[in-house]
C-alpha cells in the first residue's frame, strides 16, 4: 500500500473515531445536563422542607433523594470530562494526519470548508463549524469546573 493511501486510510479511521467521541461527548453533556436539572429541581423543596420546619421524615427523604441526584451529577460529570479528553485527543490525531496529507478523504470540498479540519493562520489546524464549537463548549466548561467554579 502507498504512503498516500495508507495516510488515507488512516486518516478515514481517524474522522470515524472523532464522529464516535463527539457523539459520546454529546450523550454524556446530555446526561450531565438531566442530573444538574434533577439536582435543581430539588433546591426549591429542599428550602421549603427546611423554612417549613416539615415532619423529619419528610426532609430525610429529600436529603437522602438529594444525595443520589449529587452523586448522578457527579458521575454524569466525570464521564463527560473523560468523553471530552478523548474527544481532544481524536481531534488531533485528526489534525496531525489532515496536516500530513494535505485534506480529508471522503470530505467534499464544500463540507471541507464549513465543517472539517481547517488551517487557521492564527494556530494552526482547527476543527471549525458546528462541532468545534460544542468542543469548545465542554473544554471551557471543564476548565471552568476543575478550577472549583461548578
Amino acid at each position: 500500500m502507498s504512503n498516500q493511501a495508507d495516510l488515507e486510510k488512516k486518516t478515514i479511521e481517524a474522522l470515524g473515531h472523532y464522529r464516535k467521541a463527539l457523539a459520546a461527548v454529546e450523550s454524556q453533556e446530555q446526561a450531565e445536563a438531566s442530573a444538574q436539572r434533577a439536582l435543581t429541581g430539588l433546591l426549591p423543596d429542599l428550602e421549603c422542607a427546611i423554612l417549613e420546619d416539615c415532619a423529619p421524615s419528610v426532609k430525610d427523604n429529600l436529603f437522602r433523594t438529594g444525595l443520589v441526584a449529587i452523586s448522578r451529577s457527579n458521575e454524569a460529570w466525570d464521564a463527560l470530562s473523560k468523553a471530552t479528553t478523548t474527544l481532544e485527543v481524536a481531534r488531533q490525531a485528526l489534525v496531525a494526519l489532515e496536516r500530513q496529507l494535505g485534506y480529508i478523504p471522503g470530505v467534499s470540498n464544500v463540507a471541507a470548508n464549513s465543517r472539517s479540519i481547517r488551517h487557521s493562520p492564527n494556530n494552526g489546524s482547527r476543527i471549525s463549524g458546528p462541532e468545534p464549537r460544542l468542543t469548545t463548549c465542554c473544554v471551557r466548561r471543564l476548565a471552568y469546573r476543575r478550577a472549583g467554579r461548578r
